[in-house]
């Protein structure tokens, strides 16, 4: 059962995906539904931004048609294990996914005001919560364990609102925002194997099978002649939302059938992204400007103001991450405190953040100079 589990909805999603950016391309063409690339000279190329409608119809088909082949085939007892309250977890989950992949194709086809789209987000945030599935225990993470619903419920829709909100910002270089989230999601189906929760793993998994394309085809496409594609708004809102609900399911099997505060090994996954727009978010306060407005501060801006190439930031980005999953992972397995394993997060962090600034600084000053 693991192996059907596993390949049909890995192989069933790279195969969707592949069949279907090329047309999603020719209509982004055809509507100018582009926008300028900026790891490109200016004016040379503009990349289609619908990458991301492709990712909930292909989703719900890779899971679908599992779940339809092991129930069918080969383990009948399959959903056995989720009760009534599961179901109804699954389908708020599925319900807050619809509305957020709605939304993002709304904003990359008409434009959303930020008003709105904020607040079909909060509704959105708030069906996780409502379904039951909440922050209810930090297992000692800055000293905190056991929260009321009253805290955990309102934490909840701001985390969900938090790692939403994150991912789309990622989209700027070629590959960046598809190479983190497959990071993630390949090591969250880890966690689900261990996890025993066999449907959580299948959507995992399937979303690194139909990630694959996108990021092969953004990183060697100008290699062999094809064009890149942005997974939009949609993409972003589509896998942050999906991270965010992952992660807090995961956070409530800590101690269950995961290690205690496993929580922080989910945190790994999203130290780039969480802290990349804390840090941007502070920068614009003490800037005095609008923390809602994009801006060129985000951690790949930097590294390639800092002198290094598209391809050099997408890869040195991908393994930080790998050092921050890797980290949190060993951390969360060996026991350690989650309150010193998160200040460990922070201190590298900002230590890379020096590291980025140094050399951003010597690159504008060779440039001044030159």
């Amino acid at each position: 059962m693991l192996y059907i589990s596993v390949i049909v909805p890995f192989v069933l999603a790279i195969v969707l995906a592949t069949y279907i950016i090329p047309r999603i391309l020719v209509v982004s063409v055809k509507k100018d539904l582009v926008i300028p690339s900026e790891t490109k000279d200016k004016g040379r190329l503009r990349v289609p931004r619908l990458g991301g409608v492709s990712l909930f119809p292909i989703l719900v088909i890779s899971v679908g048609a599992t779940i339809v082949v092991l129930l069918t085939f080969f383990a009948p007892s399959f959903l056995s294990t989720e009760d009534q309250t599961a179901f109804v977890q699954y389908m708020f989950g599925l319900a807050g996914l619809t509305t957020m992949y709605l939304l993002g194709v709304m904003d990359d086809l008409l434009g959303v005001s930020l008003t709105s789209k904020f607040l079909i987000q909060i509704l959105s945030a708030s069906l996780i919560p409502m379904s039951g599935i909440w922050l209810d225990d930090l297992h000692g993470l800055l000293g905190i364990f056991e929260l009321p619903a009253w805290i955990g419920m309102p934490l909840t829709v701001l985390m969900v609102l938090y790692i939403t909100n994150a991912i789309p910002m990622l989209d700027d270089v070629d590959g960046l925002a598809s190479g983190l989230a497959m990071i993630a999601f390949t090591f969250l189906g880890w966690l689900a194997y261990q996890g025993g929760e066999p449907l959580l793993m299948t959507v995992c998994v399937a979303m690194t099978g139909m990630l694959m394309p996108f990021f092969f085809r953004n990183v060697v496409s100008g290699r062999v002649g094809w064009r890149n594609i942005y997974l939009g708004d949609t993409g972003g809102l589509t896998i942050g939302y999906l991270l965010s609900f992952v992660v807090i399911g995961f956070s409530r099997l800590g101690g269950v059938t995961l290690p205690d505060g496993v929580i922080m090994a989910c945190f790994g996954t999203l130290v780039i992204p969480l802290l990349d727009v804390l840090r941007v978010a502070v920068t614009r306060i003490i800037n005095h400007r609008n923390i809602f407005l994009r801006d060129n501060n985000h951690i790949h801006h930097r590294l390639i103001q800092g002198g290094m190439r598209p391809m050099m930031v997408l890869f040195t980005i991908l393994l930080i991450s790998f050092f921050f999953v890797a980290f949190n992972l060993i951390g969360v397995w060996s026991g350690w405190n989650l309150s010193l394993l998160l200040v460990g997060d922070v201190i590298v962090w900002l230590f890379i953040q020096v590291v980025i600034s140094y050399f951003k600084n010597k690159n504008r000053d060779k440039i001044s100079n030159g």
